[in-house]
């Protein structure tokens, strides 16, 4: 596995490329513009490509294997890239999150067609309002269908960013029952960091949790919050959910991780995200 690392790393120390359909032309963004900006000009830059895809791999902790990719967001700004979370709140304010979703899914599809190889799955962040929303399944499933891409090989990764309307955890529950009944894997995302992580791990069908990073970083400097990061492991193990641990960073993160034992690892440690015209460069 070391050697595997080694190899993922060199050959991804190079910088990115520039993203297909960035356009060096368009206006600078500050945070607060990227926040401010309308329906229009969200589905204007998902369009025209400025809001586009990276892949970041998840390895086995075991085999050292990669075995899913996350597919984020990331916005060409004049040559630079924005991070989503500049971005993904004004996105699903505006109800345009589910197109992103479709446009990642074709993503996910060229991917398929392009490394046949590849057998592992593709995990796509939704926020809670979305994902409750009731055209929601019907669309995700016509988007998949349309690509063809079998949705047993996506992951849901539900964000803890907003907290629902009443009634809205009926119509979350209903939804996410519906995709996972189909075979998608659904995933609560940054546990250990949102409000309502237990609770919703209750009500919720998840058969996977990532662990916040920030668990993991905390948990190489204390006692304490080791053995609450332990802790949180042991609880995904007893209700039978696979774990993610993610915001691996450095060879003791990795270590901690396994030691801990994560099934899965993500990080900058193991792969920084990368743009499709770089995938080829990864070791499937």
């Amino acid at each position: 596995m070391a050697e595997r690392m080694a190899r993922l790393r060199h050959r991804l120390g190079q910088p990115a490329l520039a993203p297909p359909g960035a356009d060096t032309a368009e206006r600078s963004l500050q945070g607060d513009d990227l926040l401010a900006l309308t329906r229009a000009e969200l589905v204007g830059a998902i369009e025209l490509g400025h809001i586009y895809p990276v892949f970041q791999p998840q390895i086995s902790a075991r085999h050292g294997t990669i075995v899913g990719l996350e597919v984020l967001a990331r916005w060409s700004d004049q040559g630079r890239q924005q991070a989503p979370d500049k971005f993904v709140e004004s996105m699903a304010g505006h109800g345009v999150e589910i197109l992103l979703m479709d446009h990642f899914l074709g993503a996910c599809a060229r991917v398929q067609t392009r490394f046949p190889h590849y057998r592992g799955r593709f995990s796509l962040n939704v926020n809670p309002r979305t994902a409750a929303a009731a055209d929601f399944v019907p669309v995700l499933l016509r988007a998949s269908m349309a690509r063809g891409l079998d949705i047993a090989r996506v992951v849901l990764e539900l964000t803890e960013q907003t907290r629902l309307a009443r009634g809205g955890e009926a119509s979350l529950l209903e939804n996410l029952s519906a995709l996972s009944g189909r075979g998608m894997m659904i995933s609560q995302d940054d546990f250990g960091a949102g409000y309502a992580s237990l609770q919703a791990l209750g009500l919720l069908p998840f058969q996977q949790v990532k662990i916040d990073k920030t668990m993991l970083h905390r948990a190489r400097h204390t006692e304490r919050a080791r053995r609450l990061l332990s802790l949180s492991m042991d609880l995904a193990r007893s209700l039978e959910l696979q774990t993610v641990a993610e915001g691996v960073e450095s060879d003791e993160d990795m270590a901690l991780a396994k030691s801990l034992g994560a099934d899965l690892l993500q990080g900058y440690a193991i792969s920084a995200p990368v743009p499709f015209e770089r995938l080829g460069e990864l070791v499937f």
